[in-house]
């Protein structure tokens, strides 16, 4: 992957700092400053058309990144994630054989390096994939199905065991825990609902909660639909990117019984934005100071325009969790999956129909993004997360 390109520098309006955060946004910096000057990062990005997950060193002084290796697998990739202590990479896989969907499961080195394990059937495609917190289940949500799954993971390994099953409704899009691993949300787009459900670390098991789901922003603001879900690091507040139109929304987390209740909803794109649209993905930095939201320009238009992806930036009060705008930054065409580095200076969006992958300075300040690059990448990148390397 070479650099094709650079972007423009986007100005954005400032967020206030209530003083009662000094003391944790300077903690928080430590702790960023001892992740570089301890560890590397490795970039991890899955390229559905090519069957593969590629590996890249990000340096983490100016955040560019070089490519290191290519790992094949039996499939077509889509979401990642990694094992509590990222020693392992779970992929999960369509078209295997028999044309069959998957998990497969890779070892990571020190370096970074993946080797494959296994692969191990599921009952259906999955958008979305989590481990919980003690390594021993992995989460599935079920677009096309409608429900969510629960699989064992064994020595590391995710098995074809399906330890709970339940069905939600179509379209569920992500399934995520809260910080203490306790609580599973699943946004689901087309009903404009997140399914709340209490987990059982010790079985394995969901359970629905009460009420069992939640509604998504009414639908005149055209904003609504809730896709993927983000937690607060800090705060008990979480986020939602919402697919239909474009939109955040900041829901109140109750810890004791794990109910979400919604607070605020945002339109995430331009004002000036014409077409259709549809966000996608929502990352927050590691302090908890920023989010962002990544806007799908599903427009059909002609050879001599343009393309309006955008990265949505936003800005949330260290003490309430409130949401405010700091500007739109132009971006690779269908950023359907992008991510933040482990020290929140720099953000890597995946576009999925032009392949290329854009890399962003993080204005610590001001939460704008400065692109600084853009690396073309295998057909169809799908997902990129970052992780570690000694």
């Amino acid at each position: 992957m070479k650099p094709v390109g650079h972007g423009p520098i986007v100005p954005a309006a400032r967020p206030r700092k209530p003083l009662i955060v000094l003391l944790l946004l300077a903690l928080a910096g430590f702790v960023l400053t001892v992740v570089r000057a301890e560890a590397g990062q490795m970039l991890y990005l899955a390229s559905e058309g090519d069957r593969i997950i590629v590996g890249l060193m990000l340096d983490d002084t100016g955040g560019e990144l070089q490519t290191r290796f290519n790992v094949d697998l039996p499939g077509h990739p889509g979401p990642l994630a990694f094992s509590p202590d990222a020693s392992i990479v779970y992929a999960a896989l369509t078209g295997m054989r028999d044309n069959r969907a998957g998990i497969a499961t890779l070892a990571r080195a020190g370096d970074g390096s993946l080797t494959l394990q296994s692969t191990s059937p599921i009952t259906s495609r999955t958008p979305y994939i989590r481990c919980t917190k003690d390594g021993r289940y992995l989460l599935a949500a079920h677009y096309g199905e409608g429900d969510v799954t629960v699989y064992r993971i064994t020595d590391g390994l995710c098995t074809s065991e399906l330890v709970d099953q339940h069905t939600t409704e179509r379209t569920a899009h992500c399934i995520e825990l809260d910080p203490s691993g306790r609580f599973a949300f699943v946004p689901h787009t087309t009903p404009n609902r997140v399914y709340q459900f209490r987990f059982d670390p010790d079985s394995g098991r969901l359970f629905p909660n009460d009420p069992p789901f939640v509604t998504g922003p009414e639908e005149s603001r055209n904003f609504h639909q809730p896709r993927h879900y983000v937690h607060h690091p800090i705060l008990n507040v979480a986020y939602t990117s919402n697919e239909r139109g474009g939109g955040i929304t900041a829901w109140a987390f109750d810890p004791g019984s794990g109910t979400l209740t919604r607070r605020q909803t945002l339109s995430s794109l331009p004002p000036d934005y014409t077409g259709r649209r549809a966000a996608a993905d929502i990352h927050l930095t590691p302090n908890g100071r920023f989010a962002y939201v990544s806007n799908r320009d599903v427009t059909q238009r002609g050879a001599e325009q343009a393309m309006q992806d955008t990265l949505t930036g936003f800005a949330l009060d260290q003490e309430t969790g409130e949401i405010q705008l700091i500007g739109h930054f132009a971006t690779a065409h269908v950023p359907r999956s992008f991510c933040i580095d482990r020290t929140g200076r720099f953000l890597y969006s995946a576009g999925k129909r032009s392949a290329e992958l854009d890399a962003y300075r993080i204005d610590q300040r001001s939460g704008a993004l400065q692109q600084f690059a853009t690396y073309s990448t295998n057909s169809g990148p799908v997902w990129v997360m970052c992780g570690h390397v000694e």
